[in-house]
């Protein structure tokens, strides 16, 4: 009987502890997506895929609407492509955290930092809810 207590016991505490375990959620989004809006969860990441060539100088600059809804995880990260050409393009990817809830629209701009004043080349911009 104490036995059958015990595994009851370690069930129903590991049961408790599991179903308030649920792994973020991942939405991946492209130049494509560019203007449709996203919706995400409290906690969900968000990654974005830009096409980008850091040997002009260019990058993606982020621009948040609202400050707090979303955050960037740290700096963009670049993959370059398999061609292996000098001065070849790649992908750029910022990862974002939806911090909490709200409305907010995202922005990047692809534009040489050093160029003060200037309109970026490119823009892409998605209007984000997150909800709780």
């Amino acid at each position: 009987m104490i036995g059958a207590m015990k595994r009851w016991i370690l069930a129903t505490v590991g049961a408790m502890v599991f179903s308030s375990w649920v792994p973020a959620a991942r939405l991946d989004v492209t130049e494509e997506e560019n203007g449709k809006n996203l919706l995400l969860g409290r906690g969900d990441l968000l990654v974005v895929h830009l096409p980008s060539n850091p040997t002009t100088g260019f990058g993606w600059q982020p621009v948040f609407s609202k400050a707090g809804v979303l955050t960037a995880e740290g700096k963009a990260c670049y993959l370059a492509n398999r061609s292996h050409l000098p001065g070849a393009g790649g992908t750029e990817s910022w990862i974002f955290l939806a911090e909490k809830s709200g409305n907010m629209t995202l922005t990047l701009g692809y534009a040489r930092p050093w160029e003060k004043g200037k309109e970026p080349e490119k823009t892409v911009s998605w209007p984000v809810t997150v909800h709780p």
